[in-house]
């Protein structure tokens, strides 16, 4: 499984400048507000925001928009308001 420390790490190759808080907090988040949550496969659902946001790593993405593929599911998929985010 993809961890948070893999999509940092990548990012600082490409950009490093990023001070990777604001991807910090978006997977922390993320994941409390994921957090019980299963995919049919049994996997826990982090594992999909994680996978999106390693494709835009590899995508050589900003900073904010690995933050909205952390945060894509939230809304849909969990009691969070866009107002919270």
């Amino acid at each position: 499984m993809l961890r948070f420390n893999d999509i940092a790490d990548h990012v600082l190759e490409y950009d490093s400048e990023c001070g990777l808080e604001l991807l910090q907090r978006a997977y922390v988040f993320s994941a409390k507000v994921h957090e019980g949550q299963e995919r049919l496969s049994g996997e826990p659902y982090l594992i999909h925001p994680l996978g999106v946001a390693g494709i835009l790593v590899d995508m050589r993405l900003d900073e904010v928009t690995i933050v909205a593929g952390l945060l894509h599911d939230t809304v849909e998929d969990t009691l969070t308001s866009l107002e919270e985010i």
